[in-house]
């Protein structure tokens, strides 16, 4: 069953991520500056709400564990061609724990806390916060790059690490429970539509953004090629 109310609030999240990604690849391939502390939690705030808004939708609708299964498999799938994508042809900054991985670990572990409402809150902060230590110290491995810990040096096009998102993603939780969507009946242009579409938008986003970057500067696609 869908819930008006939150295909609105991931409809209100994907443009301001279509907003963001404008921004950031116009920057990416030098046509603008991007600096300041509004640019550093901006992406963040968006991903947070993407983060938060999946964790309300999975206690609210409580999928069974067959159909859950399917869309876990589907991100992992989409997680690796990111991964062989940016590696590919961002060997220097490939994705290797964006926010799609980020999803398809938490949708999972996710699944197992459905069952524990009432330590939902008290672990997401607590997540939340060692994950914020975790994101100051920097190690001499990358095998904790999915957990928070970063090598030193390190550097992604996306990262969303299990901390301290996953703290997020259980507060999200936890107020799925006690805020439960009432169905309301609204005629919104545009938001519903773009939130019961928001993984195939962010799929085909940066080829859109793209052509149309090349078709304001002229060059975006010789710099891909590297012609």
């Amino acid at each position: 069953m869908r819930y008006l109310e939150i295909d609105i609030a991931r409809g209100v999240a994907v443009i301001l991520m279509l907003v963001f990604h404008s921004f950031f690849d116009a920057y990416y391939f030098g046509k603008i500056e991007l600096s300041g502390v509004f640019w550093y939690y901006f992406p963040r705030f968006i991903g947070g709400m993407f983060i938060f808004i999946s964790g309300y939708t999975l206690s609210v609708v409580r999928p069974d564990f067959g159909r859950l299964k399917k869309k876990v498999l589907k991100l992992a799938a989409l997680a690796a061609i990111i991964t062989a994508v940016t590696f590919a042809f961002v060997p220097d900054k490939v994705v290797v724990f964006g926010i799609i991985h980020f999803f398809t670990l938490a949708t999972l572990i996710g699944y197992v806390f459905l069952k524990c409402p009432k330590i939902q809150l008290p672990a997401g902060i607590a997540l939340f916060v060692i994950g914020l230590i975790f994101n100051q110290t920097r190690v001499d491995t990358g095998i904790l790059v999915w957990l928070g810990l970063m090598p030193y040096n390190f550097s992604t096009l996306d990262y969303y690490p299990f901390l301290p998102w996953f703290g997020v993603f259980l507060i999200g939780m936890f107020f799925g429970n006690v805020v439960k969507p009432i169905g309301i009946n609204l005629k919104v242009p545009l938001l519903p539509y773009l939130g019961r579409n928001s993984l195939k938008i962010y799929v085909v986003q940066h080829p859109v953004i793209i052509l149309a970057l090349h078709l304001l500067y002229g060059d975006v696609v010789q710099q891909i090629l590297g012609i």
